[in-house]
């Protein structure tokens, strides 16, 4: 029993003898770190634009027709008369008329081809562009923004039309309407439906209402876009 206390004794002398220590962390000594600001930049709102373009990459496709450049080509009637082609500036316009007008007047870029079309305003109203016969391609689109000039308080009908090979006129064919107040009305149509036909084709314009002065219409690059094959 004495030799049992004496080794008791000798392990308690020696584990006292060590210097053992524990160090603890506090909370407050953890380092942190500091947060850097980081200056908010808003996202920028994108606002959807109505221009159409009309020159296309290569790769996308062509203009087959362009109605503006092609306007003095054109054979100008109304519901009655047969009218005369790109008339002086000062001549009579009552049977209807038709223009390549300035693109900067609504806003748009200066070399966006715009026709500035008014129905005529004697009797027999209306207005209809013949264009030189063209032969349609598959995949061929009639492409435009309708819309009446800043201002004007019209109601019209803006249509596409055709005689066929055999000169009968094809009426109603592809018709849109447009009143002051209205969203601008954007045009891809497939003409699909008349591939391989050879035809005239006919920008009309009507009247819907009963005052044809007020009705100063706008197509917007009127066109045929042809893709790339």
């Amino acid at each position: 029993m004495r030799k049992i206390l004496v080794f008791v004794f000798i392990i308690a002398a020696a584990v006292s003898g060590c210097n053992f220590s524990t160090t603890s962390t506090s909370p407050e000594s953890i380092p942190t770190l500091a947060a850097t600001p980081i200056p908010f930049t808003p996202i920028p709102t994108l606002t959807p634009t109505l221009e159409p373009t009309l020159t296309p990459p290569a790769a996308l496709g062509t203009i087959a027709l362009d109605f503006v450049a092609l306007l003095c080509n054109a054979k100008w009637m109304n519901g009655g008369q047969q009218l005369t082609v790109c008339p002086d500036i000062n001549a009579d316009h009552s049977g209807g008329y038709a223009v390549a007008t300035d693109p900067s007047s609504e806003g748009l870029p200066v070399n966006m081809p715009v026709l500035l079309t008014i129905p005529a305003i004697n009797s027999y109203s209306a207005l209809f562009l013949r264009y030189p016969s063209y032969t349609v391609h598959s995949g061929d689109r009639f492409r435009a923004m309708l819309q009446c000039k800043s201002g004007a308080p019209c109601d019209v009908e803006y249509s596409l039309e055709y005689y066929d090979a055999k000169g009968k006129y094809q009426s109603p064919f592809l018709s849109w309407k447009f009143k002051s107040g209205d969203a601008p009305v954007n045009v891809d149509v497939d003409l699909n439906m008349l591939a391989n036909q050879t035809i005239d084709f006919v920008l009309a314009l009507r009247p819907n209402n009963d005052r044809p002065q007020d009705d100063v219409s706008l197509w917007i690059a009127p066109h045929i876009f042809r893709p790339a094959p």
